[in-house]
């Protein structure tokens, strides 16, 4: 199986991952997101993070409310056309994204070398 990154990246390209990668993939990001959604309850009810971050992160009334409009919602729905690798613009975006992305890293490569 390959890694979360690589199946992630297959999706974005609108390729159409193995079915156990992307039922792995759905229980990997579920434990992640429920591991953070719980500590940042924590620490938002225990009083232990500060009014800035609460306001910079919007938890109040944002990130800890996203997950749970998240799954009343289908996913594809939740994403939107805009988001949806199925979109052609989404697809245009996204490939001008790995283009700049990799004339970053050849050039930092480049740096590094001399």
């Amino acid at each position: 199986m390959r890694n979360l990154a690589d199946i992630i990246e297959e999706c974005k390209l609108n390729g159409r991952p193995d079915y156990d990668e992307l039922r792995y993939s759905v229980l990997v990001m579920t434990g992640i997101l429920n591991l953070v959604n719980s500590e940042l309850v924590r620490l938002y009810v225990e009083g232990e993070m500060p009014r800035e971050l609460i306001r910079k992160m919007k938890l109040d009334g944002g990130v800890c409310t996203m997950y749970g409009k998240a799954l009343n919602k289908s996913p594809k729905e939740y994403l939107g056309w805009n988001n949806d690798p199925e979109n052609p613009e989404y697809q245009k975006f996204h490939a001008m994204g790995n283009k700049l992305l990799d004339k970053i890293i050849a050039k930092h490569q480049k740096e590094n070398k001399a």
